[in-house]
């Protein structure tokens, strides 16, 4: 344990900056709308259960 107490309201210069661009450009680009787009469907995909019993397109492992 360190004898200094932890400063829980720092915000990084780097921190300030990216808050004041988002401030500034609300428009997301065309590279980040594709990222958000991305992680919403990976995080939908784990989130919600999936229901296995409807067949798929995937080879069974007897067939290889």
């Amino acid at each position: 344990m360190s004898n200094y107490p932890m400063l829980k309201n720092f915000v990084s210069p780097l921190d300030q900056f990216l808050y004041e661009y988002e401030m500034t450009h609300p428009q997301k680009s065309l590279t980040q709308q594709k990222e958000i787009a991305k992680y919403l469907r990976i995080h939908s995909l784990r989130d919600i259960p999936q229901d296995l019993s409807q067949p798929t397109n995937l080879i069974p492992w007897d067939k290889f």
